[in-house]
C-alpha cells in the first residue's frame, strides 16, 4: 500500500466545522499516537481519517480503506442490538439480540485466528452483544476491526475498559501489526503507558486539528506533551450542597446495602455464596480482571439484574422483592457507568443532563426550579463546562460526556455513589479533578462510595474494603472473591 499523504485538507463536520489537516504523511507500518485535551477533537480527527466526513479541500495522496475502533462504534452496536431485539417479528435472531460470531467472518484466516486467541475472543462467541461487559464488547470492536486488514487502522482510546492483562495484549497485538503488516495505524491515547514502545512519531490535537507532530524522541520533551501525559494530585475541591437530600434509611445493623450469599450463575457461576455489607459512609474498592462479575455484582445493588429477586438483597433497608419500587432505591444513589453512558443517547443539553441527576432520568422531563439550575451551573463550572450548557449532549465529546456523567451522579450527594470506572476517557487534568471530588465525598459527606477501576493511579486513598475477584488457577473461567479489610476500616 502506498503512503497515503493529507496536504492542506479540510473535512466538513457541519456547518462552519471542519477537522482540518494541513500536513500529514503516513508511511507503511507507520505508528502515529494521537493525544490530547478532553473537547480537542481526537474523535472528529478519528472519523475524519475513517473518511466519515466529506472532504471540501485539499489533496489525499491516495485511496485507502480504514476501520475505527471508538465508544462510539460500541454504542451504536449497542443501540442496533436493541433495536433487533424490540422489533415486532420474533425469530430467535431477533429475540437474541446480535450474536459475537456474527460479527466475524465465517471463513477463518491466520491473522483472524491470532487475534480471536490473542484477545481471548473465542469464549465469547458464543455469547451476544448484551451479555458482554464493557470491556468485553471493547475487545470484541478491537478485534473486528483487526481482522479487516484496513490499509489504516484508527484506534481511539482503545484501551480504556481493559483490564491489565488485556491492555498488554492489545499493545503486543499493535506491536505485531507494527512490525508484520503494512497496516498504517493511527492510536489516541490519554495515559503514557498506552504509547506503545514502537511509537514512530507522535502529534498532539487541538481545536480539530494537529498542531504539532514530530518523532516521539522529541515530543516526549515537549511541555505541551508532558502536561498532557502527566499530572499530580489536585488538593480536594469543595462542592455545591444538594438542592435537596432524601432522607434514606439502613437495615437494623446501619448497612446501606447486605448482600447475603448470593448466588448468580449464567453460563458458568459467576458469584458463589457471597456475603457482603457496607456501613453508612464506608467505602469499596472492586478489583478484577474483565468478565469476572464486577459488574454483575453492582447490577445487585442497584436492581438492575433481575436475579436480585431470587437472591437475599437488602438495599436502604428495604428487601428487595418485598413490594419496594425500583424509585424507592434510585432516589439514593448516583452512578456513573459505562452500560449508563452507551444508554444515555438523547439529545438534551449538558445542563439538562446534570439535572436529570436530581430525578434519576435519561434526559429531563420535569421542570425544575431556579435553585437547582444554579447549582447545576455551578457544576459545570467546576468542570470548566459553563461554555457547553446548551451544548446537546451527543454532540460532545467522549472526555466531555463522562464528565457530565459524574457532576449527574454528585449532584444530589447521594447516600450510595456507584463509580463504574468513572475516570474512563479522561484526560489526566480531568482524572485529577474528579479524584478531588471523590476525596471531597470520603472525607466530608455521610455517603458510601463502591469504585470500580482498573487503574491504580485511578483510585483515591481511603477505602475501608476491597472486594477482589481473582481467577481459579485450575479453572480458568472461574473467579473466587476476596474480602480485604483496609487499615481504614
Amino acid at each position: 500500500m502506498k503512503t497515503i499523504s493529507f496536504k492542506h485538507v479540510q473535512f466538513k463536520v457541519k456547518d462552519n466545522l471542519f477537522v482540518k489537516i494541513n500536513d500529514l504523511t503516513l508511511e507503511n507500518n507507520e505508528l502515529l499516537v494521537l493525544i490530547g485535551a478532553n473537547g480537542s477533537g481526537k474523535t472528529l480527527l478519528a472519523k475524519a481519517l475513517h473518511q466519515q466526513f466529506e472532504c471540501v479541500q485539499g489533496d489525499i495522496s491516495t485511496k485507502y480503506t480504514s476501520a475505527l475502533v471508538s465508544f462510539e462504534d460500541q454504542q451504536q452496536l449497542f443501540a442496533d442490538d436493541f433495536e433487533l431485539r424490540n422489533s415486532d417479528t420474533a425469530s430467535d435472531e431477533e429475540l437474541n439480540g446480535i450474536s459475537v460470531a456474527s460479527l466475524f467472518s465465517s471463513t477463518n484466516n491466520d491473522l483472524q485466528t491470532q487475534v480471536i486467541k490473542a484477545l481471548n475472543i473465542d469464549v465469547l462467541l458464543t455469547k451476544t452483544i448484551r451479555q458482554l461487559s464493557g470491556g468485553e464488547g471493547r475487545r470484541v470492536l478491537i478485534a473486528k476491526a483487526l481482522c479487516q486488514q484496513p490499509n489504516l487502522l484508527i484506534l481511539d482510546t482503545p484501551f480504556d475498559a481493559l483490564d491489565i492483562s488485556y491492555r498488554q495484549k492489545l499493545l503486543d497485538i499493535v506491536q505485531y501489526i507494527h512490525n508484520n503488516l503494512s497496516t498504517k495505524i493511527v492510536l489516541i491515547v490519554n495515559r503514557k503507558e498506552e504509547i506503545p514502545s514502537c511509537c514512530t512519531n507522535l502529534g498532539v490535537v487541538e481545536n480539530l486539528s494537529i498542531i504539532k507532530l514530530d518523532s516521539y524522541n522529541k515530543m516526549i520533551q515537549d511541555d505541551d506533551v508532558n502536561t498532557l501525559l502527566y499530572i499530580k494530585d489536585l488538593p480536594d475541591i469543595m462542592l455545591p450542597k444538594a438542592p435537596n437530600t432524601a432522607e434514606f434509611k439502613t437495615d437494623s445493623e446501619g448497612n446501606v446495602f447486605s448482600l447475603n450469599n448470593i448466588n448468580i450463575s449464567y453460563d458458568r457461576p459467576i458469584i458463589k455464596n457471597f456475603s457482603f455489607s457496607l456501613k453508612q459512609g464506608k467505602h469499596v474498592l472492586i478489583t478484577g480482571e474483565n468478565g469476572a462479575g464486577k459488574s454483575t455484582l453492582i447490577s445487585l445493588i442497584t436492581g438492575d439484574n433481575p436475579l436480585v429477586y431470587t437472591n437475599d438483597v437488602c438495599v436502604f433497608g428495604y428487601k428487595r422483592g418485598n413490594g419496594e419500587s425500583i424509585w424507592d432505591i434510585k432516589k439514593h444513589y448516583g452512578q456513573v457507568s459505562a452500560a449508563l453512558h452507551l444508554d444515555y443517547r438523547v439529545s438534551s443539553s449538558a445542563l439538562n443532563v446534570v439535572l436529570s441527576g436530581l430525578y434519576d432520568s435519561i434526559g429531563l422531563y420535569t421542570q425544575v426550579g431556579d435553585n437547582e439550575k444554579a447549582i447545576a451551573m455551578q457544576y459545570l463550572k467546576l468542570l470548566n463546562l459553563q461554555s457547553k450548557a446548551s451544548s446537546p449532549f451527543n454532540q460532545l465529546s467522549f472526555g466531555q460526556q463522562r464528565l457530565l456523567l459524574i457532576a449527574r451522579a454528585l449532584i444530589k450527594q447521594p447516600a450510595l455513589l456507584i463509580l463504574d470506572e468513572p475516570l474512563q476517557g479522561l484526560d489526566p487534568i480531568a482524572r485529577a479533578m474528579v479524584k478531588s471530588y471523590i476525596n471531597y465525598f470520603m472525607q466530608h459527606s455521610k455517603t458510601s462510595i463502591v469504585f470500580v477501576s482498573h487503574h491504580k493511579e485511578d483510585i483515591p486513598k481511603g477505602f475501608d474494603y476491597e472486594i477482589n475477584f481473582v481467577k481459579q488457577s485450575t479453572k480458568p473461567l472461574l473467579y473466587d472473591i476476596q474480602i480485604i479489610q483496609t487499615k481504614h476500616s
